[in-house]
Formats: C-alpha cells, structure tokens, sequence
C-alpha cells in the first residue's frame, strides 16, 4: 500500500493480522514466542507475577505477557510448580500418565526470579510433594479437568488420530464441557489465587500435512500459547 504527497509516495507498513482469539470476550490468550514446546506448568498470576515452564526453559512475565524473561535453561523437563512455606519448587516427574507432578530438583525463594540446585527443606517434605496437572479443585467434588476429545478415525488404517483436548467441568455428579476458543493439545490447567483458570497448550494444528507420499497429523507442534479466563469461576457457576 502506498501513500502519495505531490511527487512523493511512501510505502506504509501493512498491518499485521488481528489473531481471532486475542479479541474472545471469556479468554485471554498469551505466546511465549519462539518456543519449539508447549507450556509444561504454571504458577503465580498474570497480574503481578506469572512463572511458566516450556518442557526446559522456565519463563516469568511481570507485565501481563507482554514481555517474557528467560530466568533458567533447567536441561531436564519441568513437569509443575509447588510453592511450600514461601518456596517455590520446579519439578521434573511426569507421573500417572503425565497427569501428576512430582519430585522437586530446582528451588526458588523470589518467586521464580532465580533458581538453584539446594532446597532449604529436608527430604521428607520434597518426597511427599504432588501436584496435579490437569485438574484443578473447586471441592471435593466440584473440579475441572483436561479431558481428551472424541478421536478422529484415519480412514485408511482405521486407526484414531492424535486429536485435541477439552476442559471438563465435574458438578453433582454430572460432566460437561465448557466452551475455549481454540483446538488445542492442552498439557497444564491452574488455578490463581483470584479463582481464574489457566490453561498451558502446544501450538498443535489438527490438519493434515502432505509431502509427497507421507502424511502427517497433526501438523506441528512448534507454539507454547497460555490461555486465561477473564473471570473468576466458582462453585455457583452453572
């Protein structure tokens, strides 16, 4: 596109493309850029202090994702994050299927700002440390969870494909997806201290990929994004 004054024309900049999710009225969505992994865990909150970890790289933003620091390259995979009596602690056992985090290996007192190799606790209380990552309570009986989505059939071999996940709300014994904008692989879900869901995803693309006689599916992997409800949930919504 240009701009023409008199004899001169100047090239003005095209605008770049409005992401369709970044404008929905119940979800914030942020990217770490230039992740080749999907969001591994998270903690804090994005108001003040938000930590998330990419499978080996643990991130921290101050300014609601705006910017993302690099503050750790841990080497080893980042399964969650628990805070115990004002330290927080990376973990790196993908338990239970990948659903549980356990065993702490990097310890922080400044939320997440620096790390280092040397708890200040015994271990006891690092053995008996679990998290769960892909269900978050409201009561004991009340909870949300990330649940895999009806598969998809290759229709060749018959065969289910890789497919995207949803968030399941549990209430009075009943189970019921809720809306989120976007098909994603979902490998973390948290809850902030302001009661807001947290949803750490890959950049996964359902489609097919063609290169020559090979096909793949899905496409790629190659995005960590962090959805965030914009409202608080609580045991009284529907």
């Amino acid at each position: 596109m240009y701009c023409c004054a008199g004899s001169a024309c100047k090239k003005i900049p095209a605008a770049e493309p409005i992401d369709p999710e970044t404008l929905d009225e119940l979800w914030t969505k942020l990217a770490i850029p230039g992740q080749q992994r999907g969001v591994s865990a998270i903690y804090g909150n994005i108001d003040d202090t938000l930590v998330v970890a990419t499978m080996y790289m643990i991130y921290l933003t101050t300014d609601q994702g705006n910017s993302w620091q690099l503050v750790v390259d841990a080497g080893r995979g980042i399964s969650g994050f628990a805070r115990v009596e004002g330290e927080l602690n990376a973990l790196d056992a993908f338990t239970d299927g990948e659903a549980t985090a356990r065993t702490p290996f990097l310890y922080s007192t400044d939320h997440g700002k620096t790390w280092t190799t040397h708890g200040k606790f015994d271990g006891e209380v690092y053995d008996n440390i679990k998290i769960n990552r892909k269900r978050v309570l409201l009561t004991e009986d009340q909870y949300y969870w990330i649940t895999p989505s009806v598969a998809p059939v290759d229709e060749s071999t018959g065969e289910e494909l890789a497919h995207p996940d949803e968030i399941h709300r549990h209430r009075d014994g009943g189970e019921y997806a809720i809306y989120f904008p976007s098909a994603r692989r979902m490998n973390y879900l948290y809850l902030d201290n302001y009661q807001r869901l947290y949803v750490g995803t890959e950049g996964t693309r359902f489609v097919w990929s063609t290169a020559g006689n090979n096909r793949t599916f899905p496409t790629h992997t190659d995005s960590a994004f962090i959805y965030i409800g914009r409202k608080p949930v609580g045991v009284d919504d529907l």
